[in-house]
């Protein structure tokens, strides 16, 4: 009795691109929500580089409970209305208790027939460009005054002002430099204090909420919680002895541009 074919066996050749990409990781899960395909990166970054290690399982078998219940949240998402996930800025947990940034994609796959058989994804860590980079000198000033006023009550039509440039040249400007939005870029200068506030002090919820610009604990909780993907309380509660961290990559001094960590991605 001849084995099914491999529905997957077409994408090998995307297996194959990824693995050259050091600072993305790429995988395709079953519907069941288990790895089918994975690159290089993400086996280096979670099992030493055996990728074997990682065919079969699944989030939960491979992350910290709290993280692996948000990817396959995600992931079933993906898989029961086809809808995709493009470019979403998440925060990820590294070793330590650091965090730092990907922009994450997810992609049903469809069979012949149009059925859905799987979920592909890929998530690129997110590099702070430093102040050489084109386009930098120009929003120098505004990016500084988010830098120091992020726990206030800024506006991105103020901050665009102090540019020189109209919202939308603002807009268009940050997102060429920082592949986020301006209003993205400011939630993340206020997470990367919380981060250390949850990693570093004994501080309540509350207290870092306030210190941090968010109007309230609730404010924060549900901001945290959509970039990533756990409770501020249950951040400050994982402890080291996590399965998987992707990456060991060192800071770039380029991240001191805006004062922010920006350590390797972990991503399922």
């Amino acid at each position: 009795m001849t084995s099914a074919p491999d529905p997957f066996a077409p994408h090998a050749f995307a297996e194959a691109l990824f693995d050259a990409l050091p600072d993305v990781v790429f995988f395709i899960k079953d519907t069941h929500g288990r790895y089918v395909r994975v690159n290089q990166t993400l086996a280096d970054r979670c099992t030493g580089g055996d990728k074997t290690k990682l065919i079969g399982r699944k989030p939960a078998e491979v992350f910290p409970a709290p993280l692996a219940a948000s990817y396959a949240r995600q992931d079933e998402t993906v898989l029961k209305t086809g809808k995709k996930v493009e470019h979403q800025l998440e925060l990820h947990l590294y070793p330590g208790g650091r965090a730092g940034w990907c922009l994450t994609t997810k992609h049903a796959l469809r069979d012949a027939q149009g059925g859905i058989i799987g979920v592909a994804g890929i998530s690129r860590d997110l590099n702070v460009p430093g102040d050489k980079a084109a386009g930098f000198a120009e929003l120098a000033s505004a990016l500084k005054l988010m830098q120091k006023h992020y726990a206030e009550s800024l506006r991105i039509e103020d901050i665009a002002r102090k540019a020189g440039l109209s919202v939308y040249q603002f807009e268009q400007r940050v997102q060429k430099l920082f592949q986020m939005s301006p209003l993205q870029l400011l939630h993340k200068l206020r997470l990367d204090e919380a981060t250390r506030l949850l990693r570093e002090t004994d501080l309540p919820l509350g207290e870092i909420a306030l210190q941090t610009g968010w109007c309230d604990q609730s404010a924060f909780t549900r901001h945290f919680s959509r970039y990533a993907g756990i409770a501020p309380g249950k951040f400050r509660g994982l402890n080291q002895k996590q399965p998987c961290f992707y990456g060991t990559r060192k800071r770039s001094a380029s991240s001191k541009a805006l004062n922010t960590n920006n350590p390797d991605s972990q991503r399922p």
